[in-house]
């Protein structure tokens, strides 16, 4: 009959198979937990020395340039990341790791036959077992170094925390700064003394003592003379109106005024008349006694003592006024005004003139000042420069010197928060650790082996099996609890039996 239809196979399960081997099992968990016993005690031990670094912000660093746009370094509160980054990447540097093996020691200790083989092998190995990391969140820097001694793990990181704050000092100072920038106040000095002597003769030239003063000085004197000749215009004016009335007054006012007239006989013109008269009549006595009537000295004096005659006899028919004057007042004022008026009108023009040649130099004095303007504002700005440039060296070269004394001195925006210490108790290997995850290792191991074991090893799966391995017919099948530890004697003895068949069973589907 068919009886792989009527009972199917029951297979064991994982827990059924791992406890069918447990002899197995326990023994390969021994094993292992003894090898991993020998392990953990071979390892040699390994001290951890650790180093901590604070990044602060209490120096300055001066900043070389040539100009005086950044006087210095300053920084926040807060220390950047990428300053952090770049202070682990200097601590970390090969240059600096191969001065800490040259002071430790640490090449002697290899056995490459240069030395520079040797530097070469100890600075890996200390790359390797140097660890340098910045703190999250933080501006701290730690360091970590595994050593066999203590001693030495102690001196590694106290060498590496020197190096690092001689490279950081060094890094960022500049020794020969304060010189350089001596040097060039020096030379800013003497350029200085230069543009100062062509600004002094340009003055001395040009006599002025500031150009912008002189132009100011020039242009509030031409305002002053322009307002002061419109005034004496308006002067003028008024002079030449008042000098115009007071002429017309005097052409007609008369300079006398009459104050008493009489009429008197003209006697002494009588007198004199009947003198000269009797002289004339004598003369022409005498002459007619010389001369003939018809000469010209007779008719002359004929008719001089003729004219006299009708002269006499007029002066006899009319009588002599007399009038009694006196100078006219107003005529008199008015002509004390118009000369007083033309002397102020010829002192004004002669003013305006005088304000008109004052104007005119000014004028002509603030064209050659703008003229000069160009030249003078270059040689001043040249001189300022020049000026502010000694200031800025001579600034830098004390800021220089005094960044010298601080790294002479030593100090840093770099404090030392752990100092390395000689490590008491080994870091490496954790031996409770390792043994208590051995013993979970060694079991688990255990088990899996024996699962193997039982998975690889001959048995019978089928009742075709145990026909081939039996050499007869099955003619029933066992209980459903096959394979498990609990079977029936019988069963199970059948099962042992079974396994110990020595021939290879294969099974057919």
């Amino acid at each position: 009959m068919n009886t792989m239809d009527e009972h199917p196979d029951n297979e064991p399960g994982l827990i059924d198979r791992i406890l069918s081997r447990r002899r197995l099992a326990a023994a390969v968990a021994i094993a292992m937990f003894c090898l991993i016993v020998v392990v953990t005690l071979i390892i040699p031990r390994r001290y951890r020395s650790n180093l901590k670094v604070l990044l602060k912000n209490e120096r300055v660093n001066s900043v070389v340039n040539a100009d005086d746009r950044a006087e210095g370094l300053y920084y926040l509160d807060e220390v950047g990341e990428a300053r952090v980054n770049t202070e682990t990447e200097l601590m970390r540097s090969p240059e600096l790791l191969r001065n800490v093996v040259l002071q430790t020691g640490l090449a002697d200790k290899e056995s490459a036959p240069s030395l520079q083989k040797r530097v070469a092998l100890a600075v890996k190995h200390l790359q390797d077992n140097l660890s340098i990391e910045p703190v999250r969140r933080s501006n701290i820097i730690a360091a970590s170094y595994l050593a066999r001694d203590p001693k030495q793990a102690e001196r590694v990181l106290s060498s590496l925390m020197e190096s690092y704050i001689q490279f950081h000092l060094r890094m960022h100072s500049a020794p020969q700064a304060a010189e350089v920038f001596r040097q060039m106040a020096d030379h800013s000095s003497n350029e200085r003394d230069i543009a100062q002597a062509k600004l002094d003769d340009f003055k001395k030239q040009h006599a002025i003592a500031s150009l912008p003063d002189e132009k100011a000085i020039a242009l509030q004197r031409i305002s002053d003379l322009t307002k002061e000749w419109s005034d004496v215009q308006v002067a003028i004016k008024r002079n030449q109106n008042a000098g115009a009335r007071l002429e017309s007054f005097i052409d007609s006012t008369p300079p006398v005024v009459e104050r008493e007239r009489r009429s008197l006989p003209n006697q002494m013109e009588l007198e004199q008349l009947n003198v000269n008269l009797v002289n004339l009549q004598n003369k022409r006595i005498e002459a007619a006694a010389r001369y003939q009537p018809a000469d010209r000295v007779v008719r002359d004096l004929d008719e001089q003592i003729h004219l006299t005659q009708e002269a006499l006899a007029k002066a006899e028919s009319s009588n002599t006024e007399e009038i009694s004057t006196e100078r006219n007042t107003l005529h008199i004022a008015a002509q004390s005004d118009y000369m007083r008026t033309q002397t102020e009108l010829a002192g004004l023009t002669h003013q305006a003139r005088e304000i008109s040649r004052q104007l005119a130099l000014q004028r002509g004095r603030l064209d050659t000042l703008e003229g000069e303007t160009a030249l003078y504002n270059t040689l001043v700005r040249q001189v300022a420069r020049l000026s502010e440039l000694n200031q800025t060296y001579e600034k830098k070269a004390a800021d220089a010197q005094l960044g010298a004394l601080l790294d002479q001195e030593r100090v840093a925006n770099v404090a030392v928060v752990e100092a390395p210490r000689e490590p008491v108790s080994a870091a490496f290997p954790r031996r409770g650790l390792i043994l208590a995850v051995g013993l979970i290792w060694s079991v688990l191991i255990g088990a899996i082996s024996a699962l193997m074991f039982d998975l690889l090893s001959r048995r019978v799966r089928s009742p075709y099996d145990a026909e081939l391995a039996l050499e007869a017919p099955v003619l029933s099948l066992l209980s459903d609890g096959m394979g498990a530890p609990s079977y029936s004697e019988a069963n199970a003895a059948v099962y042992r039996a079974l396994q110990r068949h020595s021939q290879p069973v294969w099974r057919l589907m």
